[in-house]
């Protein structure tokens, strides 16, 4: 860093344990790391729980069950806190208990603690929640600060010796509140640490008042004017809210507010309101009232890398989380809706790391979701489901399921959760990333249990069904105890995590678990954990790394003396660039000791970083493994660069700018329509597939224009191309389907059509379907669009269509591809192909017809040459079957799939491309399903199944289902609730939760059981399919990739390298009720090497960024620069565009075929040739991808000299064409004597 602190480390002899060594603005000391590994290859690791009488700690918060019935709020917990309270180097630890004394142990070494409660003055007797030591006087020690339910937060003054005074009465911090969890930091960059106290409730309503006096009715009136109004004497434990998602006005308990105050630098402090100005909506407007919300925790971290502190608050049941930045002067304003996609229900905790060490900083937040299926068939959701309404809505909707939010680096999180393997962990508490193997990865640790498992199902039935009944107040009690293992999942470096075997040593014996510590107890520079737990002795896990280290603490100016809120980063040999900040407080409960380790390489020096809080930077050179460095402030120097966005340095300009507003405002029509009603157990909606686009020159202008097309009661849009800007034009009178697949048609008069396909799906009946037709023609030219039938209507709705010369007499004909049968999903439904002719005309082909009717049910289709016989052969992505491949032998298709060896690869499809992705001349293809970030999976071993039959009350039966991954038996997918009330059968069958959550899915069917199909998916992944002659290889796309599920698919050359590339249009929000919408996607380019192998690009090189639900992509140069751009529509959202501005140029190539029956030479290979090489082909399309079609004028790229382009034109026939000086742009026909 320019003008930064250099400091290099001393080489001499390594002291022992507790001799520091100084340096200049530092000094360093030897760790005691005992048979330490050599390497991070030969290390072990791993925790050892030790036992109250190995570590003389006894202290445990017991609640008696009684008590707890009073008060159900008692059973979130009590806290940990660690740090060194007397300067002697041993991290010594404070343990809370609301029930009883708080206690204060000395560390004395060894892993002995000494109880010296009494000796240091602290004396908090009962109702002590959260703590945490910080030095909020600046005098270089820990003072104590403790949240009590009900009575004050209370500050404890350390002399520096572990002798502390009660200052709580003159410190200005109030209380009275059920205060939680304790974070501090510099909010407001005046040195000094300030405070933000997480609340919850002193005492529930729920155990104060009966049933019937808290009725909706005795808590709220309906005022004459028709509006509702929480009564006065309610009014301190409920408010209401207009949830018009909800049906009206719903009744929610008041908590009690957080607290925020602003330190002067001495400890003492100001209250200030959680309201405007300070802290603002994200619209920017003042918050009128504070939030009075359940909140568990609260944790102040840098997100952004501006400098300035932001601030996550947990809250439970559905209150909303908040996630607040700092605008660098202590004023907070909420994240705009699309930085988090969703958030946990019921959040409990809050950790910041940068689990995939992309220099961006990710959150993670627990919440109580079970890990396996039969228990979450056996709970009761924390939350109700609610429908998702169309489009980006500005709702942020809440889920019952952990969180991995991992940052983008532009301000928005991408939740990945189930992709990492960490949504579930049951009832968890606190949670905290920490690298438990010192590999440079951090890892995950959750704690998890709780007294009564109320989201029990089988026991909420017993009492709501008791008679004579429970009483209200002893419910409680009947639920059971859940006392669970702790979880260590291990970071495996590619954004996934494996929990390990007994928890690393965590979860060794099941307990209830709840704050969370980090520490290094032992001094040997790894962080051990402490654990608070219920009806037990708080717990000590040794950490028993063996990895190299190097462990560091800061030595701040005054009031910051342990440096919190500064970042720390360190650059080693081996291992990706380490970052994490310095906090106090913001565990669940908790606060960890002021130090922070690293993994280190210990055959090379590593480089380590400090940015202050005030800017400023430290660097230390040649910084050695197995040492604790203290580093100081003083002396520290500024950066000489602003603060940066992390994982943005040295970004380069992006590839795309977003040139949407050029098609003024062009929006994709969506009606709500109820696909539930006809089949309740749909896994999604078929009724918000669309859109399609495809660009096409309507006009003859030379211009490219772009048709979009609509939902049902949409027209299909033509957005004309003038050079500057698009204008808007509707075709036709409003649809009576969804318009699919569009493809630009050579029309009679020599102009251009439109083939357009309509779906059918949401026709009330049979003979409404079959009334509509499937396929229609669109003119575009001379003002008129007047709109013609291709093809009747058919039992199923149109989905793909896909156009070439299939039997080779010159005439394009057309592929209609089934997508489903309204009411009947997954019934199959035939395909069929529609010749061409020279009137413009089509037939029905008969001599493909027994092929095509057994294909299924196909989302997205492709004619294109794979086998190299300049015959197009057919290629179709299946509904849970395989990427289906008919090879074209003298216009008749014959099924090769198996031959090719893609029968076993099944999936519910979603689009479908070819490109040469390795240069060798061969169509490889792109097929996009579903990605990895799901509720559930697939596998060959364990397959996601559909079982179909006639067991359903309306339409097909559906029972979806998974095979066990312990016993192997197929189990159902869906809950007891929804299968029960489409299947009513299964509700006599089985009277409890339990025996449905133990029945496999064959004996819930009972005797239907005999009259099912089965089909199943056996990945989900997004694949490339290599082309290698006699068969395909498949390859997953990158991670990145796997994050969303993916329609539409555009290949160009981005770049401009001469090397294909890909564009992913993703998300999928029409999941049913109870499934999330699937939307970690902001449209993905895929980079190529020119090999087969791809790299996804962040956002901030990209350029990219669409937050909506992306279904069409397409390909055009429509500014003629040379460069692909690229347009992108979204479902009931804007329709977007993408201007290629850093690209290199490359060459405009078009075919003018002969004749008008094939005008744009579609089924052409082209490709560019130079001096001893070869550049990949590019096919000549119409369709594929999903429901879309690019422009025929192809831009083809190289950093070599191209001499010729090469062309296979559809006849077969071969030519080269010579590239001659700067020219950019050529339109190539046929030779009269092509040469070979």
């Amino acid at each position: 860093m320019i003008g930064a602190l250099l400091i290099t480390a001393c080489r001499e002899h390594t002291p022992t344990v507790g001799a520091w060594e100084q340096g200049d603005g530092y000094r360093w000391r030897a760790l005691d790391v005992g048979d330490a590994a050599s390497s991070t290859r030969d290390a072990s690791a791993g925790f050892t729980a030790l036992t109250p009488s190995q570590t003389g700690i006894t202290h445990a918060y017991v609640l008696d069950a009684r008590r707890a019935l009073t008060n159900r709020d008692l059973l979130i917990g009590a806290g940990v806190a660690a740090g060194d309270i007397d300067g002697d180097g041993y991290p010594d630890l404070f343990a809370a208990s609301v029930t009883g004394r708080a206690t204060l142990y000395r560390n004395r070494g060894g892993f002995s603690f000494e109880d010296v409660t009494a000796s240091s003055g602290v004396r908090i007797d009962s109702l002590s929640v959260g703590a945490t030591f910080a030095d909020v006087d600046g005098d270089a020690d820990l003072d104590l600060v403790v949240g009590t339910r009900g009575g004050p937060v209370m500050l404890w003054q350390n002399d520096g010796t572990g002798r502390f005074t009660d200052i709580t009465a003159m410190s200005g911090l109030v209380g009275g509140y059920g205060a939680t969890t304790l974070t501090l930091t510099d909010v407001d960059r005046d040195g000094d640490l300030d405070l933000y106290v997480a609340t919850y409730k002193t005492r529930n309503a729920l155990d104060v008042h009966p049933p019937q006096a808290r009725a909706f009715d005795q808590v709220v009136t309906k005022r004459p004017d028709g509006s509702y109004a929480v009564k006065p004497e309610w009014a301190a434990d409920y408010r209401i809210e207009d949830r018009p998602d909800l049906g009206g006005i719903v009744r929610s308990q008041r908590a009690d507010p957080d607290l925020f105050f602003l330190n002067d630098g001495t400890g003492r402090f100001t209250r200030t309101p959680i309201q405007g100005p300070r802290f603002r909506d994200e619209a920017g407007r003042p918050l009128a009232q504070e939030p009075d919300f359940f909140t568990l925790a609260a944790r102040f971290y840098d997100v952004n890398g501006d400098g300035a502190p932001d601030l996550y608050v947990c809250n439970d049941f559905e209150d909303p989380d908040q996630f607040w930045l700092n605008d660098g002067t202590g004023n907070f304003q909420l994240v705009p809706r699309t930085a988090l996609a969703a958030t946990s229900n019921t959040c409990m905790s809050v950790d910041f790391g940068d689990v995939d060490r992309d220099g961006t900083v990710d959150l993670f937040t627990a919440d109580m979701l079970v890990p396996t299926l039969a228990a979450q068939q056996r709970q009761i959701p924390t939350h109700t489901p609610l429908p998702k309404p169309l489009g980006v809505d500005g709702v942020r909707p809440q889920w019952m399921r952990n969180m991995l939010h991992v940052g983008r680096g532009d301000g928005t999180w991408a939740s990945v959760g189930d992709f990492a393997g960490v949504a579930a962990t049951d009832w968890t508490w606190g949670s905290a990333f920490l690298d438990i193997d010192l590999d440079g990865f951090e890892d995950l640790i959750t704690l998890n249990g709780h007294h009564w498992d109320a989201r029990d199902a089988d026991t909420f039935d017993r009492i709501r069904d008791a008679f004579p009944r429970v009483p209200w107040n002893e419910e409680q009690q009947e639920f059971p105890r859940l006392a669970i293992p702790n979880i260590a999942f291990r970071n495996q470096r590619d954004l996934t995590f494996a929990a390990m075997p007994k928890g690393w040593g965590l979860g060794e014996i099941p307990d209830i678990a709840h704050g969370i510590a980090l520490a290094d107890l032992d001094l040997d520079g790894d962080l051990d954990v402490i654990a608070s737990r219920l009806d037990a002795p708080t717990a000590i896990y040794r950490n028993d790394a063996t990895a190299p280290r190097v462990a560091v603490r800061l030595a701040g100016d005054a009031p910051n003396r342990f440096g919190i809120g500064a970042v720390v980063r360190v650059r080693t040999s081996g291992v990706p660039e380490q970052q994490k900040e310095m906090t106090a407080g913001g565990l669940y409960l908790s606060g960890g000791e002021p130090q922070l380790t690293f993994a280190i390489d210990p055959d090379s020096v590593a480089e380590l970083e400090v940015r202050w809080p005030d800017g400023r930077e430290s660097i230390l050179r040649e910084v050695r493994a197995n040492r604790l460095y203290e580093i100081a402030q003083t002396g520290a120097r500024p950066s000489g660069a602003a603060p940066m966005t992390p994982g943005a340095r040295a970004s380069p300009a992006p590839l795309f700018v977003d040139a949407t507003a050029l098609l003024g405002g062009h929006r994709h029509t969506e009606l709500p329509f109820d696909d539930f009603r006809r089949q309740p157990l749909l896994p999604n909606r078929f009724s918000q597939l669309g859109p399609g686009l495809a660009w096409v020159d309507a006009d003859g202008d030379g211009r490219e224009d772009l048709v979009v097309g609509a939902g049902r009661g949409g027209a299909l849009t033509l957005l004309q191309n003038s050079g500057a800007r698009f204008a808007m034009r509707t075709l036709g009178a409003p649809a009576t389907g969804d318009l699919t697949t569009i493809l630009p048609w050579p029309s009679a008069s020599g102009g251009m059509d439109l083939i357009v396909g309509q779906s059918n799906y949401e026709a009330a009946t049979m003979e409404a379907a079959l009334g509509r037709p499937s396929v229609v023609r669109y003119a575009t030219r001379g003002g008129t669009s007047s709109a013609a039938t291709v093809r009747e209507g058919d039992t199923a709705s149109v989905g793909a269509l896909a156009a070439a010369d299939v039997n080779g007499d010159g005439w394009l004909d057309l592929f209609v591809a089934p997508r489903v049968i309204g009411g009947a999903w997954p019934l199959p439904a035939p395909s069929h192909v529609l010749r061409g002719g020279p009137d413009g005309r089509f037939t029905v082909d008969t001599d493909n017809a027994s092929v095509l009717r057994t294909l299924g049910l196909i989302s997205s289709a492709l004619l294109v040459d794979l086998v190299g016989d300049h015959r197009p052969d057919l290629v179709v992505a299946v509904e849970f079957g395989p990427v289906r491949i008919l090879e074209n032998v003298g216009g008749r298709f014959r099924d090769v799939t198996a031959a090719l060896g893609l029968d076993a690869i099944r999936s519910r499809w979603n689009g479908l491309a070819a490109g040469d992705f390795d240069a060798d001349g061969r169509l490889d293809l792109v097929v996009t399903s579903w990605g990895r970030n799901l509720p559930w999976g697939a596998s060959p071993e364990r397959p996601h199944l559909l079982i179909a039959g006639p067991f359903g009350e309306s339409g097909p039966g559906l029972l979806l289902a998974r095979a066990d991954s312990i016993t192997g038996r197929e189990m159902p997918l869906e809950s007891f609730a929804r299968l029960g009330a489409a299947i009513p059968a299964i509700r006599r069958r089985f009277a409890t939760h339990t025996e449905f959550a133990e029945a496999s899915a064959m004996q819930l069917l009972g005797p239907d059981s005999m009259r099912v199909a089965r089909i199943g998916a056996t990945t989900y992944d997004h694949l490339l399919l290599m082309n290698r002659g006699a068969r395909f290889e498949a390859r997953p796309l990158p991670s990145m990739a796997q994050w969303a599920p993916v329609h539409g698919i555009a290949v160009a050359d981005f770049d401009g390298d001469g090397r294909e590339d890909l564009f992913l249009a993703q998300n999928l929000f029409p999941t049913e009720i109870g499934t999330p919408r699937l939307e970690a996607g902001v449209g993905l380019v895929l980079l190529g090497d020119g090999r087969g192998d791809f790299r996804a690009i962040r956002l901030s090189e990209s350029g990219i960024v669409i937050h909506g639900d992306q279904r069409g992509a397409a390909v055009a140069d429509f500014d003629a620069d040379g460069r692909p751009d690229l347009a992108v529509a979204q479902n009931a959202g804007p329709t977007t565009l993408w201007k290629n501005v850093t690209g290199r140029p490359g060459l405009r190539v078009r075919l003018a075929g002969s004749g008008s029956e094939n005008p744009a030479a579609v089924g052409a290979l082209v490709r560019l040739e130079g001096e001893g090489w070869v550049g990949p082909v590019r096919p000549v399309t119409l369709g594929g991808g999903y429901w879309s079609s690019g422009s025929v004028t192809q831009v083809l790229s190289d950093l070599r000299a191209a001499r010729t382009v090469w062309v296979r034109w559809p006849s077969g026939q071969e030519a080269r064409y010579p590239v001659s000086g700067n020219v950019r742009a050529m339109v190539l026909r046929p030779s009269p004597t092509p040469r070979p």
